[in-house]
């Protein structure tokens, strides 16, 4: 079996946990950018590839599996929260209520039977932007017609959710962002102290 690639001087891990610094910011600014849904699909799969990428170089710098471990389980809260906490904080602090009518119903079939997505229109005519609700919030073909207060981004960059969505702890969820990245930071430096420590023995 080949063997995993590992630096090979001081200066060559110096230089591929350099290019990790670069990693966690990156990810977390594609994972807010995937919280607009015109976005999302682009975000989160480049996302995905700057992720590996940074494990890669974490990798290489310095094998070693705890931090590898580490590395990954921080990497996905990186990845995964800052979207979905962007949207909270919007709908929390500048969400508007307003009243809309499914219009529609897509149907597909999901892994566990048919999954729905209703689409809506204001009742008022206004133009809403991103106009769906997800399976979890549509009950299916049956609710055509039906009228039901929702909450909206008046600047149109997050999908609507329905009115009694709780955002009571999306504040503190938006305190331990930067503490991902931190921590996901303080992985990469330990990645560069570890594989330094192979070749100058410190």
């Amino acid at each position: 079996m080949p063997r995993t690639a590992t630096a090979t001087s001081s200066r060559q891990v110096r230089r591929l946990t350099t290019m990790a610094f670069f990693g966690p910011p990156v990810i977390v600014g594609l994972s807010l950018l995937a919280a607009d849904p015109d976005w999302s699909g682009f975000g989160l799969v480049l996302g995905t590839f700057a992720l590996i990428a940074t494990l890669t170089l974490m990798i290489i710098a310095a094998p070693n599996g705890w931090l590898i471990v580490g590395g990954v389980i921080v990497g996905i809260a990186a990845l995964s929260g800052p979207g979905p906490v962007l949207q909270a904080e919007v709908m929390a602090h500048q969400g508007q209520r307003v009243e809309v009518r499914v219009t529609s119903v897509k149907t597909y079939q999901g892994k566990h039977g048919p999954e729905y997505t209703c689409l809506l229109g204001r009742v008022d005519g206004k133009p809403l932007k991103h106009a769906e609700l997800g399976n979890d919030s549509c009950g299916g073909p049956m609710e055509v017609g039906q009228r039901e207060d929702v909450l909206v981004d008046p600047h149109g960059w997050t999908a609507p959710e329905p009115a009694g969505t709780d955002y009571s702890g999306v504040d503190i969820a938006a305190w331990a962002l930067p503490v991902v990245l931190v921590l996901f930071e303080l992985l990469v430096w330990l990645s560069r102290r570890v594989g330094l420590r192979r070749f100058e023995g410190r």
